[in-house]
């Protein structure tokens, strides 16, 4: 009795240790996604390999300028790893002469599609370019966060990975408008006189510029002033003109004058073309008028009597004779 209830308690414990073998060897092949040996887990690197303004397609991009707002920056990663990369999310670090559409200092794009090894992604960033920006060159950092995709037998792991790269984008002068033949008459005035500001405006691109306005500030003005030209077509000549007014309380000097033309090009972005000059301003110079000498007593009643003679007698004339 006793030997038989030992063999059932080693019969449990046997079956209990090829249970837990069982779950174990059952757990570790679900967790491989292979057999060995395992290819090594290299990052699926991304580096760029384009940028342009305004459209993706280079034969189809613009120049960005100082000044232009909502214009679109288009950027070209390519996967160099040996990775499958999905969930791809880009960040650009914003500096000086960057902001994004509010004024912010980062600004965000996502592709949403997989980007196998060798193939490309493109994303889209919205940049505004201040209008002191300086011409060259400028370098801005780029966060990519992606999901590293590892698939085998069984199983498919997807591992978050992140790099920083850096992106070179270009600002030029180049504009779209040209401003010229300005005239400011009169050139020199005085404390609260008015001053007429007149130009020409040509659209020197090859699409229509639409929405355009040109506005006139200075310092000297007392507030100031714009017009709205509308249309602008290629290579057509548009005339303004606007009368402003000095301020009343203003020192004696020279004060800058700027007119600036807002418009949007045919991909709906916009434009800003400068033109500065100056104003003369001087203090206005009152000269009394001329006193006549003081007369003396003999005099005026000299002048009296002799306007009394013509009254009575008509022309008279005498004089008066001193030791």
């Amino acid at each position: 009795m006793v030997s038989a209830r030992r063999n059932i308690q080693i019969l449990i414990v046997v079956l209990i240790a090829c249970n837990m073998l069982f779950i174990q060897v059952n757990h570790v092949s679900r967790v491989s996604a292979q057999p060995p040996p395992y290819p090594p887990l290299a990052p699926s690197l991304f580096r760029v390999v384009g940028t342009s303004w305004g459209s993706s397609n280079l034969n189809s991009s613009i120049y960005a300028a100082p000044g232009d707002m909502n214009i679109p920056l288009f950027v070209t990663v390519q996967n160099i790893g040996n990775r499958t990369a999905t969930g791809l999310s880009e960040t650009l670090v914003l500096q000086e002469p960057f902001t994004n559409v509010s004024g912010g200092r980062t600004v965000s794009a996502f592709y949403a599609q997989d980007i196998s090894p060798g193939l490309t992604a493109t994303t889209q960033f919205i940049l505004n370019i201040a209008r002191n920006a300086s011409l060259g060159v400028h370098v801005l950092k780029m966060e990519t966060k992606y999901l590293q995709i590892v698939s085998g037998v069984g199983a498919t792991l997807y591992l978050n990975q992140q790099i920083s790269v850096d992106l070179p984008v270009l600002i030029t002068g180049t504009s779209y408008a040209t401003i010229y033949s300005v005239n400011l008459y009169p050139s020199e005035t005085t404390p609260g006189g008015n001053v007429t500001i007149s130009g020409t405006i040509v659209d020197t691109a090859t699409a229509l510029l639409s929405n355009t306005n040109v506005s006139f500030s200075s310092p000297a003005f007392s507030r100031g002033t714009f017009i709205y030209v509308g249309e602008a077509d290629p290579n057509i000549p548009r005339p303004f003109s606007v009368t402003v007014q000095v301020l009343r309380t203003i020192a004696e000097g020279t004060y800058p004058v700027e007119i600036a033309a807002t418009y949007l090009d045919s991909l709906g972005i916009t434009h800003i073309t400068s033109f500065r000059t100056t104003l003369r301003v001087i203090q206005q110079v009152y000269t009394p008028a001329a006193r006549s000498p003081e007369r003396g007593p003999i005099e005026v009643a000299l002048n009296i009597l002799r306007e009394i003679f013509r009254f009575f007698f008509g022309s008279f004339g005498f004089s008066v004779l001193s030791d």
